[in-house]
């Protein structure tokens, strides 16, 4: 894990969760368990792959390229419980920007992994 982005990140994806379970919990019923569980698990999978990544050096850049596809993905999530009426529009706008802002430093730490890599495939 870089000095600059592990740390960060790790704050942000935690800041992220707090938000996000009190907002899924407030899913109707007959969606808590599917569509609330899904955005869930999909956002939990894509912290591990960046627990994975910090820690698994050579497998770092597969395992953020994970992290950044499952954190994708809990956004679509997110966005289909915002169409559906589930969430307000704030608590929408709140996460999506936070979401984004994960996935940027997700993409951020995957160039300098490639880069790192690719330098050291040159030496």
């Amino acid at each position: 894990m870089t000095k600059t982005q592990g740390p960060q990140i790790l704050q942000k994806i935690e800041n992220f969760n707090l938000a996000l379970l009190p907002v899924l919990k407030k899913y109707p019923k007959n969606e808590r368990y599917t569509l609330a569980e899904k955005t869930e698990k999909f956002f939990l999978q894509g912290t591990e792959s960046i627990y994975w990544g910090s820690y698994e050096r050579r497998e770092r850049a597969y395992h953020l390229s994970k992290a950044r596809i499952q954190f994708q993905m809990a956004g679509y999530l997110l966005r289909i419980g915002r169409r559906m009426g589930y969430t307000s529009e704030g608590q929408y706008e709140k996460l999506s920007v936070d979401l984004i802002e994960i996935g940027k430093m997700v993409s951020g730490w995957i160039k300098i992994v490639e880069k790192t890599e690719h330098n050291a495939k040159d030496v």
